[in-house]
């Protein structure tokens, strides 16, 4: 019988917030039942063993992927909205999106954002190839950004600068003393998208 104290949501919810927060390798049932505080074969009278729950949490990220927020008054204001939500969303569910390349999901995962990009860039008359090209080249700023954004939190401390390359004869040395700071994530991919698109301004 299943334990009316929990649905299938809450379950998905549960398994959501700690794939995010310790990884897929770490996940196991017996650990998503204990935080639940009911029985394994209650989660699974619920949303079935776990590929049928990973299945469930790659049917939400696509979801979320389909409905990814774009606002401005235009096309190109609008492009550079989606693709700050498209890497935010990445950001927040990389562990998610590792489980939908492992089930070939990744093609239907970014469908969505390309046709909305697709959709903006032919109201800027930027069509055929040229589209192809610019479109990829906005997919590829927000995939890599969000790729460098997490491994850098995710990956071990280190130095993103080494003191002994630079030497104190530099012209610069406001560049180098800048250089010594952690990168700005956001701030270097907001920059990078508007050259990116300063074109089509």
């Amino acid at each position: 019988m299943p334990d009316a104290a929990i649905s299938a949501e809450t379950i998905v919810d549960a398994a959501a917030a700690m794939i995010e927060l310790d990884g897929v390798d770490r996940f196991t049932m017996r650990g998503l039942a204990d935080r639940l505080g009911v029985a394994v074969t209650s989660i699974y009278w619920h949303v079935g063993g776990r590929d049928k729950l990973f299945d469930s949490l790659v049917d939400r990220l696509l979801d979320e992927m389909a409905h990814l927020p774009m606002a401005g008054d235009t096309a190109v204001d609008r492009i550079a909205s989606l693709a700050h939500a498209q890497r935010r969303l990445l950001i927040e569910r990389q562990h998610l999106l590792a489980i939908a390349h492992s089930r070939d999901a990744t093609p239907r995962l970014f469908l969505p954002a390309q046709r909305a990009l697709a959709t903006q860039l032919a109201e800027l008359g930027v069509t055929g190839a040229d589209a192809a090209l610019v479109l990829r080249a906005v997919e590829v700023h927000v995939i890599s950004s969000a790729v460098m954004r997490f491994a850098a939190v995710r990956g071990e401390k280190h130095d993103e600068e080494d003191p002994t390359l630079w030497t104190d004869d530099w012209p610069d040395q406001d560049l180098v003393g800048a250089l010594q700071s952690p990168t700005d994530y956001d701030a270097v991919f907001t920059y990078g998208l508007e050259a990116l698109l300063a074109r089509l301004r």
